[in-house]
C-alpha cells in the first residue's frame, strides 16, 4: 500500500528583523529550530504545507527569510495565507511555488495516491478573521469535479469550527456555514487540516475530521476569554494518506526554550 506523507507547518510569524520577538518568543529562531529537528530526525515528506501565518510584519525581507529556511523543502511546497500575511508580498518571494498576480486567492491542489489536497484561501487583506464565500466552495466542487478522486483532505488557515475559546472564536471564520453544508453533502472530504490558533484541536462535520495544529513559534492556551499565551515548544503536523485513510498526530520539539511575556 502506497503511503504518502505530508508536513504541516502554520503560524510561524517571521519578522524581517532576525532577533524581533512575539510576545517574548523568538519566530525565526524557533522555525529553524523547528526545520532543523524535523530534517535531523531522518523523516521524509513527499508534500510540506504552510497553513499561514508566514510573517507577522508581512515585510518582503521577512517572507525571504522563511524562504531560506524552508529551503530543504521548496520542491515540494504548498501555501495558503494566513490573516498575518499578504498575497502580493508572498508571491513577490514564493512565486515559483504561488500561481496568480497580485491579491488573487492563493489555492493549491494536488494528488497523494488516491487522495486529493486543496489548498483553501480564507485571507481577508486588513482583518484578523477570515471568511468564506459561495466562490471559494464553487472552486472546491470544481476541483473535485475535474479529477474525481476517492478521498479529500482540506488545507486552510481559520478553522471552519469554533473550538470552545472565547477570544479565538471571536477572530475565527465567517461563512463557515458554507463549509458545513459542502462537508455534509460530499462524504469524500476526510481531513481538513487548518492553524491559526497555536495549539492542538479537533472536531468533526459530516465525514470532515478537523484538526488544528501548534505554531513553529509562540503557544496560545485554548481557554480563557482573553489572549493567553503558554511555555510549551513549538510543533508541527505529520499527516499519512493511504488507500484506506488517514493517520495524522502532532509532534512537538523536546524541551521549551522560552516563555511567552504577558
Amino acid at each position: 500500500m502506497v503511503t504518502v506523507r505530508i508536513l504541516q507547518l502554520t503560524d510561524l510569524h517571521v519578522f524581517q528583523d532576525p532577533e524581533a520577538c512575539l510576545k517574548g518568543i523568538p519566530t525565526r529562531e524557533l522555525l529553524a529550530d523547528v526545520v532543523r529537528h524535523i530534517c535531523e530526525s531522518g523523516q521524509t515528506f513527499e508534500h510540506v504545507v504552510v497553513t499561514g501565518d508566514h510573517t507577522h510584519d508581512e515585510m518582503p525581507e521577512s517572507y525571504q527569510a522563511v524562504r531560506q529556511i524552508l529551503s530543504p523543502w521548496l520542491d515540494r511546497l504548498w501555501q495558503v495565507p494566513g490573516n498575518h500575511d499578504d498575497r502580493a508580498g508572498l508571491r513577490s518571494v514564493f512565486g515559483d511555488r504561488v500561481s496568480g498576480v497580485g491579491q488573487d486567492r492563493i489555492t493549491f491542489s494536488f494528488s497523494a495516491g488516491q487522495w486529493l489536497c486543496l489548498g483553501v484561501d480564507t485571507h481577508v487583506p486588513g482583518a484578523v478573521p477570515g471568511k468564506i464565500e459561495a466562490a471559494q466552495i464553487d472552486w472546491i466542487r470544481q476541483q473535485i469535479q475535474s479529477i474525481n478522486p476517492a478521498r479529500i483532505a482540506l488545507f486552510m488557515h481559520h478553522p471552519p469550527v469554533d473550538i470552545g475559546s472565547l477570544w479565538m472564536d471571536r477572530i475565527g471564520l465567517s461563512g463557515k456555514e458554507l463549509l458545513h453544508e459542502l462537508f455534509n453533502s460530499e462524504r469524500r472530504i476526510e481531513l481538513v487540516c487548518c492553524g491559526h490558533v497555536h495549539h492542538e484541536f479537533w472536531s468533526q462535520v459530516g465525514n470532515a475530521k478537523i484538526y488544528t495544529t501548534p505554531a513553529t513559534g509562540l503557544q496560545f492556551s485554548p481557554t480563557g476569554s482573553q489572549p493567553t499565551f503558554v511555555a510549551e515548544p513549538p510543533g508541527y503536523r505529520v499527516i499519512e494518506l493511504t488507500d484506506d485513510g488517514f493517520s495524522t498526530n502532532v509532534c512537538r520539539l523536546p524541551v521549551t526554550r522560552f516563555s511567552p511575556s504577558t
